[in-house]
C-alpha cells in the first residue's frame, strides 16, 4: 500500500479533501441548492467530449480535457441516478489531477480556508427577540422568495441531524415545524398535511411493526 505521505499517494488527497470538506461545513452549516444542471447544457458536454478526443488524436491531451469533459456531462444531467454518477467521475478525475501533480511536484500540506463565510442560517421567527432579550443585537436579514425554499430544506437537514446526533424526542418539534413551513410552501396547512399522512397510513401502514425489507441485488 502507498504511504499516505508518499507523493500521489491517493490516502493523502481524500484525508485533504475530507479535511476541506469538514472545513466547508464549518464554514457554512448545511447547504441545500437546486441542482441547476439539464439538456441545456448538452452543447457544451458534446464539445467537451469532442475537444477530448481532438486532443487524444493529436497527443495533446490534458487533465483539463479530461475533466472538462466529465464536468459538463455531469451538467448536462437532469435525473439524480445518472447525475450522481458523473458527478462521482468527476470528482474521481479531479482527485487523479491532484494525486498527479503531486507525483510531479511533491505532495503539499493542504490549507483549509477558515472564518469568512457568511454563518448564516434560517432561524424561528422569533428568535431575533430573543436575542435582543440578552443585549446583543442581532444581524437579520429576509430571504429572498426565491432562496426560501432552499433555506428551509437546509434547516430540514440541520433539524434531522440534531436529532439523530441527539435522539432527543424535542428535536423532533423542531423538524415539524420546518415540515410545516415546507407544506406551506405547497399550500398546505397541518390539516392538509396529517390527511395526506392519515390516508397513505390507511393505504401502506406505518413503520409501528417495524418490518424490514430484504432488497434483491
Amino acid at each position: 500500500m502507498r504511504n499516505q505521505q508518499e507523493p500521489g499517494s491517493l490516502e493523502k488527497v481524500l484525508a485533504d479533501i475530507a479535511a476541506e470538506r469538514a472545513a466547508q461545513d464549518r464554514m457554512w452549516g448545511v447547504q441545500e441548492f437546486p441542482d441547476g444542471s439539464g439538456p441545456a447544457f448538452a452543447g457544451e458536454a458534446d464539445k467537451a467530449k469532442e475537444d477530448c478526443a481532438d486532443a487524444h488524436s493529436r497527443g495533446e491531451l490534458t487533465w483539463r480535457h479530461v475533466l472538462a469533459e466529465e464536468f459538463y456531462e455531469a451538467l448536462a444531467e437532469t435525473e439524480p441516478a445518472p447525475l450522481r454518477n458523473e458527478l462521482v467521475q468527476t470528482a474521481a478525475v479531479a482527485v487523479k489531477w491532484i494525486q498527479s501533480l503531486d507525483r510531479r511536484n511533491g505532495a503539499t500540506g493542504h490549507r483549509t480556508k477558515e472564518g469568512g463565510g457568511r454563518t448564516e442560517k434560517l432561524v424561528r421567527d422569533r428568535v431575533p427577540d430573543l436575542v435582543r432579550s440578552t443585549g446583543r443585537r442581532p444581524e437579520t436579514r429576509v430571504a429572498e422568495p426565491g432562496e426560501y425554499a432552499s433555506l428551509l430544506r437546509a434547516k430540514l437537514y440541520e433539524e434531522a441531524g440534531e436529532y439523530v446526533a441527539s435522539g432527543d424526542p424535542a428535536e423532533l418539534a423542531d423538524l415539524l415545524e420546518v415540515v410545516h413551513a415546507l407544506a406551506a410552501l405547497h399550500g398546505m396547512s397541518p390539516a392538509d398535511l396529517e390527511a395526506s399522512r392519515s390516508a397513505k397510513h390507511s393505504e401502506r401502514g406505518g413503520f409501528s411493526e417495524r418490518i424490514v425489507l430484504r432488497l434483491q441485488p
